[in-house]
């Protein structure tokens, strides 16, 4: 729970979050994966992980899902992916995968964020 409230704080932040939002949409495009409900996201994890949790579950009825090269995009190991699943083994496949892209694209925008202010100063 205390990662989630973490998450949430880094999402509260307004510029951040439009940074994250265009992140996510690139990652998405990029994958093929449709990314049109991105621009509705409100900086709320759960909104967010509601709406990943869908797009993923409508794209893996698809004959065509990339899932993995959609990982690959967002920089997320199929080492570090079966790690987290096996220590979320009791939740959905799903739900801990959209957690992961989550918590990974943040984390990729707030690296940047980092070094693009340590550049400026």
């Amino acid at each position: 729970m205390s990662n989630v409230l973490k998450v949430n704080d880094q999402l509260s932040s307004r510029d951040l979050f439009e940074v994250f939002k265009k992140q996510l949409t690139k990652d998405f495009e990029q994958s093929n994966f449709a990314a049109e409900f991105i621009k509705d996201l409100e900086p709320d994890f759960a909104d967010i992980h509601e709406k990943i949790v869908n797009e993923l579950l409508r794209s893996e009825k698809k004959a065509d899902s990339h899932l993995m090269q959609l990982l690959n995009r967002i920089d997320i190991s199929e080492a570090q992916l079966h790690r987290y699943l096996f220590e979320h083994q009791n939740e959905n496949r799903l739900s801990t995968i959209a957690e992961l892209i989550i918590k990974r694209v943040l984390q990729k925008v707030v690296i940047k964020q980092h070094f693009k202010q340590n550049q400026n100063k």
